[in-house]
């Protein structure tokens, strides 16, 4: 069994994620495509734009195989734990041959001698690195300074590395192939060079430069289409709904279930949960060290600047500075909301596990993917909530049943936010089936 597999949150799907899929099974010629997808939260701390099942669907009908969910644990945490755990989930789904991941460069090699300095973190690396921290920047500008300063010369060009050492998409790569090594997986990694402006592109542009590949070279011959950055698709979908534009850079499924969900059940903002970040931060029983990604300086910070007439972007503009970057704090913002704890992530990480893989959605004519699961998966595959947990409970894995109960909630927090916002049906993790496609 040949499986590719893609590590990804599809917020939303749009015609890069499609041209992705299709190399991916083209360059690994694999027999099955499986992506693992974050569920109703982002790796930066955002929601997402529309829920795991509307996501997930769109992902099956344009090529994969299969979505498996991302522990919302891993899915909302630093580069490294995301790719974590997104790694040894696939390592232990049997057959997983290959991790396929975008970013701006595609030389395997550079990225493996990066990965393979920052895991070993030389003394040198290490000392530089507190050095620059010690002067106030933040981890990821520091992190990149001092790996472009000590890695090995002669390996490309100073400019090059600083520009692959700082862009998004090399970063995750990055961290992929070292999860990759410390997992001691026989993953191969396959990069993916990305064919838009980058991850953090606002605007949009369709324009005939952004053409992904001409039908010659698809295999399907139906990817002669514009791509733009999820970012940017988001922006104009929050302000003004679907737009021509819009449909340039979207597959007829996203297209579709876009315009249904459009002042239904989405958009939908961080300012939406800010009631119930207000009430974690008014209760005098939580430290706020004791979530994940907060320091004892940023949890005083945190304090020192809050003011409850803040609305939610105004309290991140305050904490914001040279230090903390927004992602940084919106994903600490968010374990607070989801009560994500750093004794929760210690635990889990050192089990060497992920318990369970919870299944999404899969395309019908897949089911042989399953049965191969279903008789050589390290885990168990969840179709049903209900049926995982009792599974969980009675093979007395107490971590995989507190993993997926906080997905759970992670779901209801999140379906509770969208009837509230737009009086709609929510989904409900034990009663919504597997997507089939």
């Amino acid at each position: 069994m040949n499986i590719t597999g893609i590590i990804a949150e599809y917020n939303p799907f749009h015609n890069g994620h499609a041209y992705q899929l299709e190399q991916a099974r083209l360059r690994t010629n694999a027999d099955y495509l499986v992506v693992v997808m974050n569920g109703d939260f982002m790796q930066r701390g955002l929601p997402a734009g529309w829920n795991k099942y509307t996501r997930a669907a769109m992902a099956v009908a344009h090529g994969a195989d299969a979505v498996i969910e991302l522990p919302a644990l891993y899915g909302t945490a630093s580069a490294e734990f995301f790719a974590t755990g997104g790694v040894r989930l696939l390592r232990q789904l049997s057959g997983v041959q290959s991790l396929c991941f975008g970013c701006e460069t595609d030389n395997t090699e550079l990225l493996k001698a990066i990965a393979i300095h920052l895991l070993n973190e030389p003394e040198d690396y290490r000392l530089r690195l507190n050095q620059l921290l010690s002067e106030g920047l933040s981890f990821p500008k520091a992190r990149a300074q001092a790996a472009c300063e000590t890695l090995p010369n002669g390996l490309v060009p100073k400019e090059e590395l600083e520009f692959i050492l700082t862009q998004p998409n090399n970063i995750l790569a990055i961290e992929y192939i070292k999860a990759i090594l410390r997992e001691q997986s026989d993953i191969t990694p396959v990069p993916c060079l990305r064919t838009d402006k980058g991850y953090h592109e606002t605007s949009l542009n369709v324009s005939p430069d952004s053409l992904l590949v001409s039908s010659s070279e698809s295999v399907s011959g139906n990817l002669n289409l514009s791509v733009a950055s999820a970012t940017a698709i988001r922006n104009v979908y929050n302000k003004q709904g679907m737009t021509s534009e819009l449909e340039a850079a979207l597959p007829d499924t996203s297209i579709l279930k876009l315009q249904n969900e459009y002042g239904v059940r989405s958009p939908i903002s961080p300012e939406d949960f800010y009631p119930y970040l207000q009430y974690c931060l008014w209760r005098q029983d939580i430290k706020l060290t004791d979530y994940l990604d907060i320091s004892e300086d940023l949890a005083n910070r945190i304090h020192s600047v809050y003011r409850p007439e803040f609305t939610y972007e105004e309290l991140v503009e305050a904490i914001v500075n040279k230090q903390y970057t927004y992602t940084r704090i919106y994903r600490c913002l968010l374990h607070i909301i989801l009560d994500m704890r750093k004794s929760t992530m210690e635990t889990q990480l050192r089990s060497n596990s992920m318990h369970y893989a919870r299944l999404l959605a899969f395309r019908k004519d897949s089911s042989g993917l399953l049965r191969y699961w279903n008789e050589n998966s390290e885990i168990p595959v969840i179709n049903k909530v209900a049926d995982g947990l009792r599974k969980l409970r009675n093979q007395n894995c107490n971590l995989g049943v507190d993993l997926l109960e906080m997905d759970i909630a992670s779901a209801h927090l999140y379906e509770q936010v969208v009837t509230k916002r737009y009086g709609c049906t929510a989904y409900n993790d034990f009663t919504q089936g597997v997507i089939m496609v």
